[in-house]
């Protein structure tokens, strides 16, 4: 028998025997306080040190190493992802750190077909969309199996409620699952807290059980799982909606905007490029995007002043340059087929309505038409992928 597997089998009775144990719970070690020293008379002990914000615990063991050394030697991880700077729905993380979503593309090289697509949706200008509600939910909330028309689509059960309310576009308000039926795209958003899963729903049907759905997917907000390759979900693209979703509050808050956003165009090409895992069209025209395709704004844009549109001369509001370094360091992906080129934010009622010249969401779009196709480029974001099934970019 080798070494390796004489340790493997020490390790395999060691952690068996533990496992059988129900003694005292183990000691912890807090963030950045001193390890106890790891010597013969803690040989075999096991503490736990504490992770802090958005890292997981660490279990170590005191172990001695064949040239008769002691340390604490890391035992298990329940997660090896970290959180820290992902940003945060209802105390859950949007997906970890290095995930695609809340990776930053500012050093990615422009696409070969980048002067081709961004010629065709030129002269359009960027706006923003009040359209999606997160409803939150938990373990005491009901769920239901819904009969989706799609095959693409994730089994079991998803938390819904009469009170949820569901995607309000073209202006309106959304509006609860019990004033069915609705609207063709009828989008339904539920984060369930407890397990950090987003369930998110495309075309309901039904307002009360048994319920329909055009199609359904279910994300766990903990990992970087893509969907099957092929594979349709709420969004044409086959990715999440809320993770690219700009809220009202990171658009008038404080802290950066920490991930990349979602937008839409009229007109996409009959493929998709990673993350992406679905396409929606018929088009094979090399001057349209294909579903992924992800844009940044141009460096050289300025930060200060608008330069054309309506606010031509004006110096941009502290939210607008929030968006700006956004869009300049996480930029933004196609995600769907809809109105060129409109970035999707929340529902929030702060948002007023879309008609009045007095409400943020007309404000803003005053400020966002300063910016046009013209002023992004599309990168190539072959250089994040780590792995062509797995939403972790490479840092």
């Amino acid at each position: 028998m080798t070494v390796l597997n004489r340790g493997v089998l020490v390790l395999s009775a060691f952690w068996a025997l533990a496992a059988q144990q129900s003694g005292p719970a183990l000691p912890l070690v807090q963030p950045g306080a001193p390890l106890p020293v790891c010597g013969a008379s803690r040989r075999g002990s096991t503490i736990v040190e504490v992770g802090g914000a958005g890292r997981p615990d660490l279990l170590k063991a005191c172990l001695q190493d064949g040239a008769g050394r002691f340390a604490w030697v890391n035992a298990s991880q329940q997660n090896p992802n970290t959180f820290v700077n992902s940003p945060k729905a209802a105390g859950c993380p949007v997906f970890p750190d290095n995930n695609v979503w809340n990776t930053g593309i500012d050093g990615l090289p422009v696409a070969n077909d980048s002067k081709n697509i961004i010629h065709s949706y030129a002269t359009s200008k960027l706006g923003l969309v009040p359209a999606f509600t997160l409803n939150v939910a938990d373990a005491t909330t009901p769920a239901e199996k819904i009969a989706f028309s799609s095959v693409e689509s994730d089994g079991g059960k998803y938390p819904i409620t009469r009170e949820m309310q569901v995607e309000g576009y073209n202006g309106k308000n959304p509006f609860p699952v019990s004033k069915g039926p609705y609207p063709t795209d009828a989008h339904l958003l539920v984060l369930r807290k407890d397990e950090c899963k987003l369930y998110e729903i495309f075309g309901l049907e039904s307002k009360t059980p048994p319920f329909k759905a055009g199609s359904g997917a279910i994300y766990d907000l903990t990992a970087n799982n893509l969907r099957e390759d092929g594979w349709t979900s709420a969004d044409a693209a086959g990715l999440p909606i809320w993770p690219g979703v700009l809220t009202y509050a990171e658009m008038y808050g404080q802290e950066e905007i920490h991930h990349m956003l979602r937008f839409t165009v009229n007109k996409t090409r009959n493929t998709y490029i990673w993350p992406a895992r679905h396409y929606a069209s018929h088009a094979a025209d090399p001057t349209l995007p294909p579903m992924g395709s992800r844009w940044r704004l141009q460096a050289s844009f300025d930060e200060t002043t608008c330069r054309a549109s309506e606010s031509a001369g004006q110096p941009f509001p502290p939210e607008m340059r929030r968006l700006i370094r956004a869009l300049k360091h996480y930029g933004m992906i196609v995600a769907d087929n809809g109105l060129p080129i409109k970035i999707s934010t929340d529902a929030d009622p702060r948002w007023g309505d879309p008609s009045s010249p007095t409400s943020a969401t007309w404000v803003m779009n005053g400020w966002s038409h300063c910016i046009s196709g013209q002023d992004f480029e599309v990168v190539d974001a072959q250089p994040l992928m780590k792995n062509a099934n797995s939403a972790e970019a490479v840092r």
